[in-house]
């Protein structure tokens, strides 16, 4: 990515869902620190859906929410979609059970990305696709 495409993803705002902070911290450095995004982080699902009203532009959501989130990954994802069924949604999971996977698409994910050691760049890669650049970003300037 060259330097000054950052500038130009700073305007794309994700929310991340995750009720364990090693992950959060990992994705909060990977997205806003070296990728340019503007992120907002929650610890549960209620958390995320509070914050709705400021659309993000992707909301990335564990499967498995469990502290104090009284919401699973899959009820976070359905309420998102009740309050603007347009937002994108990417599903983090340790778990590749056919019918989890099936069951996330079902409600709408547009990705599901299995938590392992190459998640980070899957994420990223996804991320990317999802979210491509602005056409006024540095080559049209």
């Amino acid at each position: 990515m060259w330097k000054n495409e950052q500038l130009y993803m700073a305007d794309k705002l994700i929310f991340f869902v995750d009720d364990e902070p090693m992950f959060i911290n990992l994705l909060e450095y990977t997205f806003k620190c070296r990728n340019g995004y503007t992120i907002r982080t929650f610890n549960s699902g209620e958390e995320c859906i509070a914050h709705m009203d400021v659309k993000p532009d992707l909301v990335v959501v564990d499967f498995f929410l469990q502290g104090d989130s009284q919401m699973t990954g899959l009820d976070v994802v359905k309420k998102i979609k009740e309050i603007n069924p347009a937002t994108l949604v990417v599903f983090l999971s340790g778990n590749d059970d056919d019918t989890v996977i099936n069951e996330a698409k079902a409600v709408g994910v547009e990705k599901y990305i299995l938590k392992n050691g190459y998640f980070i760049d899957n994420l990223v890669e996804c991320v990317s696709e999802i979210l491509p650049v602005n056409s006024t970003g540095p080559e049209n300037i």
